[in-house]
C-alpha cells in the first residue's frame, strides 16, 4: 500500500533543493552587501569620491574625452 499525503519524499526532496539554491542565493547578496559597504566607507573621502566617480560612473571633468575599451 502507497499513502500519499502533502510531505512525501518528492515534496522534501523538491523543498530541501529549493533551500539549497536559496541559501546560495543569500551567500551572493551578503557578499554584495559585503562589497557595497566597503565602497561606502571609502566614499567618505573626496578623493576616493572622484576616483569612483570617474572609474565607475565614467564622469569626467569638462576638459577630457574618455574612452571605453573592452576586450572580448
Amino acid at each position: 500500500m502507497l499513502f500519499l499525503d502533502d510531505i512525501d519524499i518528492f515534496t522534501i526532496v523538491s523543498q530541501n533543493n529549493k533551500l539549497s539554491h536559496l541559501e546560495e542565493a543569500k551567500l551572493e547578496v551578503s557578499e554584495k552587501l559585503a562589497r557595497t559597504k566597503l565602497t561606502l566607507k571609502k566614499l567618505k573621502y573626496t578623493s576616493e569620491l572622484e576616483n569612483f566617480a570617474r572609474e565607475e560612473k565614467l564622469f569626467k571633468r569638462d576638459n577630457e574625452e574618455i574612452f571605453v575599451i573592452s576586450y572580448e
